[in-house]
């Protein structure tokens, strides 16, 4: 077996939440979505979620750490978030970047070699999906894969950062809402119209559990929306095209945002604690820049989803 200099320590579910999320808190909004992600509702003990990082429980972190967690249950949606404080720099230096590699790879041999024989659907795939990777990480973790020929799927995105707390401040209720539209969380049985229509796996069970605003025209028919994501980003916004042109995805976004930084989801276990969403915007997409600009947002970083064929580590 091959030795690493990195390894990973697992973290038991109830110690980890508090002592990851002190660390996190300081790099926010860089550690956004695995700050989320840790504390979401969806992590039920039954799924078996993996928290681990690159130093022992009850140890203060080293100045270089990794933490990661893992629901490698949810075999169609992504699965694994992954934070380094080197990603909160402007650009690295060689040793840097190997240190930074050093640490992903020990990341896919912890992955591939950790049996999690009760978790639902267990064997998993080899393919370790990867979410919303910094560009330091993403760089390196492709780098990486490609010599390999391990990488069978990439998508890079432009994050977008706002703060919750701005958005609600500058809010004003029923703001630029048309006559007629009504908003709502969006109905359960009007949720195959919000799989059908996004480029992003999307799962029923998941959308259930996921704070989300929507509007209803006169028929009480679903016609735009949007939801905050497991990792605490804003997703799946979405207008029907016969319904565009009328400012529906802004009223969407404020209504979303304002309700979740007042505490308007906490039912749902998403309490807004963080103060920062993230969205991930296609570069070109001119209607969803628009919305984050008209929000207050900003491009932060490029962000990444990959997957990595573990068995050709």
């Amino acid at each position: 077996m091959v030795e690493h200099r990195v390894h990973f320590f697992m973290h038991p579910q109830e110690s980890a939440i508090s002592s990851f999320l002190p660390v996190l808190f300081p790099h926010l909004p860089h550690s956004n979505p695995i700050y989320n992600r840790l504390q979401a509702p969806h992590n039920l003990p039954s799924r078996h979620c993996i928290f681990a990082a690159t130093f022992p429980t009850s140890t203060n972190p080293p100045e270089c750490y990794t933490i990661l967690f893992a629901d490698r249950s949810r075999h169609l949606e992504s699965q694994i978030w992954i934070f380094n404080p080197l990603i909160a720099l402007p650009s690295l230096s060689t040793v840097q970047e190997q240190e930074l590699k050093a640490h992903l790879e020990a990341s896919i041999y912890f992955l591939k070699n950790t049996p999690i024989t009760e978790a639902p659907g267990w064997p998993f795939s080899p393919i370790l999906k990867y979410a919303c990777l910094h560009e330091h990480i993403s760089s390196a973790l492709f780098n990486m894969g490609t010599a390999k020929d391990a990488v069978p799927y990439i998508s890079r995105w432009n994050l977008w950062i706002l703060s919750t707390s701005s958005v609600s401040s500058n809010s004003k209720e029923g703001r630029g809402l048309p006559k007629g539209y009504t908003v709502a969380r969006v109905p359960e049985d009007q949720l195959d119209i919000v799989i059908a229509t996004s480029t992003i796996p999307r799962q029923a069970s998941t959308l259930l559990l996921l704070p989300s605003v929507g509007l209803l025209n006169e028929e009480g028919k679903l016609v735009a929306w949007g939801y905050i994501g497991i990792d605490g980003s804003f997703a799946t916004l979405y207008v029907l095209p016969d319904q565009r042109g009328k400012g529906l995805a802004s009223r969407v976004a404020v209504e979303l945002l304002t309700r979740l930084d007042r505490g308007g989801f906490q039912d749902l276990g998403f309490d807004g604690s963080s103060g920062w969403v993230h969205a991930d915007v296609k570069v070109g997409n001119k209607e969803s820049e628009g919305v984050m600009k008209s929000l207050g947002g900003s491009v932060g970083w490029e962000s990444s989803y990959m997957w990595i064929d573990s068995e050709k580590f």
